[in-house]
């Protein structure tokens, strides 16, 4: 009886204790969540780079990874990256830590095809001061990579910037290519939800936010365009990293879905792209600039 007892307890300390380890898994895996920007707390380090790895037959592989380090030990550091290969998302990358100051991940990803490949990282920390107050920091990252897998090269050409004729003719093709397939799926989505771009002042490429670091939106402060871009930041995770709600109600994985499109004004901001099998999709995020 009391050899059964002991059991029966250890169980149940296991079942608490792996309990316990999910839900705190499923607390931080909700928690890109947009608090006031703490101005005291800023990324020293903040990177994304994409690194041609090793061709294998017809396959080559690239490393992606991103890091970043904060000045202020946070309750809660999580960032969130997306790969493109010619306008469309072929990975995503996410990690999380509690009460530290730096955060790294990897991931080689293998791919057969000449691609422009685009990666982003959204890098964020939440903050919890003495009053126990709750702040967040954030920071984006991005690179790019070329890589030229032809059977007529021995090696895959890769560069990040075109510096002979050879590579910028490739580098020309891959970003019209691109280019069409974001604007056909951008136009998709004008023409299913009715969208006037004349009424929006500002139009760019989520992969284009690096710009926006430092410097403010066009029409916003640069306290604003942090706050916009934290809550943009948290909508993403929440609807777009996460899963894609569908007409439907059904939840779409977001691989295969289009780069997004951002449309801002002075009121609100539009997330527009299309998924894997070409549903339109539109995400709106009102804009509270008090």
């Amino acid at each position: 009886m009391k050899k059964d007892f002991i059991r029966l307890s250890i169980s149940l300390i296991i079942l608490i204790a792996i309990f316990y380890i999910f839900q705190q898994k499923q607390i931080a895996k909700e928690s890109i969540t947009y608090f006031p920007i703490d101005p005291t707390v800023t990324f020293p380090k903040a990177n994304t780079t994409l690194t041609f790895s090793k061709k294998r037959f017809d396959e080559y592989s690239i490393l992606w990874e991103s890091n970043s380090s904060i000045n202020k030990r946070a309750y809660l550091r999580q960032d969130m990256s997306f790969l493109y290969a010619n306008g469309k998302l072929i990975s995503t990358m996410g990690e999380w830590k509690q009460n530290t100051l730096e955060l790294s991940e990897e991931k080689t990803v293998v791919e057969r095809e000449s691609n422009y490949l685009q990666a982003i990282t959204f890098h964020y920390a939440e903050i919890h001061d003495t009053s126990e107050r709750i702040f967040s920091s954030q920071k984006i990252s991005a690179d790019n990579l070329y890589v030229i897998n032809s059977k007529f090269e021995n090696t895959p050409l890769s560069f990040h910037i075109p510096n002979n004729l050879v590579e910028k003719d490739w580098a020309t093709t891959l970003d019209k290519q691109t280019r069409d397939y974001i604007e056909y799926s951008y136009r998709q989505v004008l023409k299913k939800f009715h969208i006037s771009e004349e009424q929006y002042d500002t139009k760019l490429l989520l992969t284009e936010l690096t710009q926006y670091n430092d410097s403010p939106l066009p029409s916003f402060s640069k306290e604003q365009s942090a706050k916009i871009i934290g809550q943009l930041t948290e909508g993403l995770y929440k609807n777009y990293f996460l899963g894609i709600i569908k007409e439907d109600g059904t939840i779409a994985d977001p691989i295969g879905s289009s780069i997004p499109v951002l449309l801002v004004n002075n009121n609100h901001l539009l997330v527009l792209f299309t998924t894997k099998d070409g549903e339109p999709i539109v995400l709106r995020q009102q804009i509270s600039t008090l």
